[in-house]
C-alpha cells in the first residue's frame, strides 16, 4: 500500500516535537511491514532520509501536492498548532481517501474548532492518539465515534543496546551509587519541573545523595523559563545535584534512561498517554512516577504500571519518590507494570492497527 503521512515536524528540524517523532517511528515501522511511506514535511526539515521512508518537504509549497503524490492513502498527524498557519493543507483529506491522526483535537481558539470540524467530517476514518480525543469526539459528536478508533502512541525513544553505565554516569557527573532521578522532554510551563526541584530538596534530606537528570530540548522562547529553574535549584540549594543534558540523541536519551532508577514526569495537567516522554521511562521498564489527572485513565494504574501524586505537590512527590528507592518489592512491581504497559504500545503492534485502519478506509 502506498500511504502519504502529513506532518509538518517530521524529523529531524531545529527544535523537537513530540509528533513529529511518533510520525518518524510509525512510519519506519510501517516500512518494516511492507508498506511504501511518503512523508510530506515542511521546508524546515533537514535531512537526510532514514528508514526507508521519502521524505518530500514540501508542505508549504503554493502547488496542491495532495493531487500529484502518488499514494492510496493519506494519513495526516494533526495538532492545532502545527497548522495554524497551514490551513491549506488540511485539504488533502478531500482529494485522497484519508485518515487523520488527532494528537490533540482543540486549542482555545475558535479556528481551532473550524479545523477540527473540517477533518472529522472530511476523513474517511479518524484515529485518536489517546484518551482524551476519544472522550472529547464521544461526548461531543457521538454520531461520528463509530468512524473512530483509539491508537495509542509509542515510546519515540526506543531503548538502545546497553553502554557502558560507569561511563554514561560519569559523564552526567553522577556518582556510581547515587540514586539518579531522570526525567525527559522538552522544558517548557506546564511540565512541573518547578515541583520536582522542590521534591528533589525534600527526597535529599532522607536521601543526600540523590540525583536529578532534566535531558531534554528547550525552545528558545523558553530560554528565560528554563534560566528561572536553574535560579530556583540555586535557591532550593540543589543546583549541585541537577544535571541539565539539553538536547541529545535517541541513543543517547536511552543510555541516560537505563542508568536511572526512577523516572518522574510530575505535569501540572496530570499523567496521559499522550505524553511521549512518558511513555519512554515505561518502555525502558524503570518505575515511572507521575502526576494523577481529573479524569483516570484505563492504561496507567497507580501502583501497578505507575506511582501518581496529586499536581504541584512537592511533598507528595518526594515521598512517592522514596517509595521506589526504599522498597525493593514496589520497584520491582512498578517496573514489571511498566514493561507490560509497553509492550501492548510497542510499534509493531501500533503500526498493524493503523495498517487495519488503513486498509477500512480502502473499501
Amino acid at each position: 500500500m502506498r500511504v502519504l503521512m502529513v506532518c509538518p515536524s517530521y524529523p529531524p528540524q531545529p527544535v523537537t516535537c513530540g509528533v513529529g517523532d511518533f510520525t518518524r517511528c510509525l512510519a519506519e515501522e510501517l516500512v518494516r511491514q511492507g508498506e511504501q511511506m511518503t512523508v510530506v514535511a515542511s521546508a524546515a526539515w533537514s535531512g537526510p532520509e532514514r528508514g526507508g521512508v521519502s521524505v518530500l518537504p514540501i508542505l508549504d509549497a503554493p502547488a496542491p501536492w495532495w493531487r500529484v503524490v502518488p499514494a492510496d492513502v493519506v494519513n495526516l498527524q494533526y495538532a492545532p498548532d502545527l497548522y495554524r498557519d497551514r490551513s491549506r493543507a488540511l485539504r488533502a483529506t478531500f482529494s485522497t481517501p484519508a485518515v487523520v491522526t488527532f494528537h490533540t483535537l482543540l486549542d482555545a481558539t475558535l479556528v481551532s474548532r473550524a479545523a477540527a470540524l473540517w477533518l472529522l467530517t472530511s476523513a474517511r476514518h479518524v484515529v485518536a492518539a489517546n484518551e482524551e480525543v476519544s472522550r472529547m469526539v464521544r461526548r461531543r459528536l457521538p454520531w461520528l465515534a463509530r468512524r473512530m478508533t483509539e491508537i495509542p502512541i509509542g515510546s519515540n525513544i526506543v531503548p538502545a543496546a546497553a553502554g557502558d553505565p560507569l561511563a554514561t554516569r560519569a559523564a552526567l557527573g553522577v556518582p556510581a551509587l547515587a540514586p539518579l532521578l531522570a526525567h525527559f522532554g522538552l522544558v517548557y510551563p506546564g511540565k512541573g519541573v518547578e515541583t520536582l526541584l522542590e521534591a528533589l530538596a525534600s527526597l535529599r534530606l532522607a536521601h543526600p545523595e540523590a540525583r536529578l537528570v532534566v535531558v531534554g530540548d528547550t525552545r528558545e522562547t523558553e530560554l528565560a523559563y528554563r534560566a528561572d529553574l536553574e535560579a530556583l535549584a540555586v535557591r532550593l540549594g540543589v543546583a549541585r545535584a541537577v544535571t541539565w543534558t539539553g538536547r541529545r540523541s535517541d541513543e543517547e536519551v536511552s543510555r541516560i534512561l537505563a542508568v536511572a532508577d526512577v523516572f518522574v514526569a510530575p505535569f501540572d495537567g496530570g499523567a496521559s498517554i499522550r505524553r511521549g516522554s512518558l511513555m519512554a521511562g515505561l518502555a525502558h521498564g524503570l518505575p515511572v512516577v507521575s502526576t494523577s489527572s481529573a479524569v483516570a485513565s484505563t492504561y496507567l494504574r497507580d501502583g501497578d504500571n505507575v506511582a501518581l501524586v496529586a499536581p504541584r505537590d512537592p511533598v507528595a512527590l518526594a515521598a512517592r519518590l522514596a517509595w521506589p528507592l526504599d522498597s525493593p518489592e514496589q520497584r520491582a512491581r512498578l517496573t514489571e507494570g511498566a514493561r507490560k504497559l509497553a509492550a501492548r504500545v510497542a510499534w509493531p503492534a501500533i503500526a498493524e492497527e493503523t495498517r487495519v485502519v488503513d486498509r477500512r478506509v480502502l473499501v
